[in-house]
């Protein structure tokens, strides 16, 4: 008897872009990227009664702890390694 079986992956990527001077007196503008990593938990959609906005309730991994790049040049995620707590929605547009 075959049995058939579902994947769904439902982690994204959110890639982070800021602007940083070193000093208040610098004029040279850095750009700064950083890339979260996370799994949907739940998929909102915010009513502003003439348009909605859907979003994505997501739980996201430390920077700091939970991913590393291996030695191919891979990126590893552990999602034992929870952070971020106080943030977890994101827009369905920044997600990939």
């Amino acid at each position: 008897m075959d049995e058939k079986s579902t994947v769904q992956n439902s982690s994204v990527t959110l890639e982070v872009e800021s602007r940083h001077f070193s000093t208040s007196k610098d004029t040279n503008l850095v750009l700064g990227s950083m890339a979260y990593y996370g799994l949907i938990e739940e998929i909102w959609k915010v009513d502003y009664t003439k348009f909605s906005v859907p979003i994505f309730k997501c739980k996201c991994v430390d920077n700091k702890n939970g991913v590393k790049i291996d030695e191919s040049g891979f990126t590893l995620v552990n999602f034992q390694k929870i952070g971020y707590r106080d943030e977890q929605f994101i827009m369905v547009q920044q997600a990939s």
